[in-house]
């Protein structure tokens, strides 16, 4: 198991990948949630369309922040492959497809 560690036959790298995208995506969820708990204060206490404008504008950008998130990890996870394919590539092992 410790060698598992110690050495780089086996990259881990995609399993981390998976458990940062979920953790990003919560600081995502809990963003937009504060974003829009900010615009329903600010509706309330200052201004009503500035409140509105707060919740629209989190929504929003939450889901910008999703996709960019989506699409980083999906970047960093093709670098691990595309490192994995050359690694058998390398060994003799190929499995690759050709199109």
């Amino acid at each position: 198991m410790i060698n598992y560690f110690i050495g780089f036959d086996k990259l881990i790298g995609t399993k981390l990948i998976t458990i940062l995208y979920y953790l990003g995506l919560l600081g995502i969820a809990l963003g937009i949630i504060a974003g829009v708990l900010s615009g329903l204060g600010t509706m309330v206490s200052y201004s009503f369309f500035g409140g509105i404008g707060l919740v629209i504008g989190s929504i929003i950008g939450g889901v910008l922040a999703v996709l960019f998130w989506r699409f980083m990890c999906e970047l960093y996870l093709l670098f691990f492959r595309m490192a994995e394919d050359v690694r058998e590539i390398k060994n003799g092992k190929t499995t690759a497809t050709t199109f």
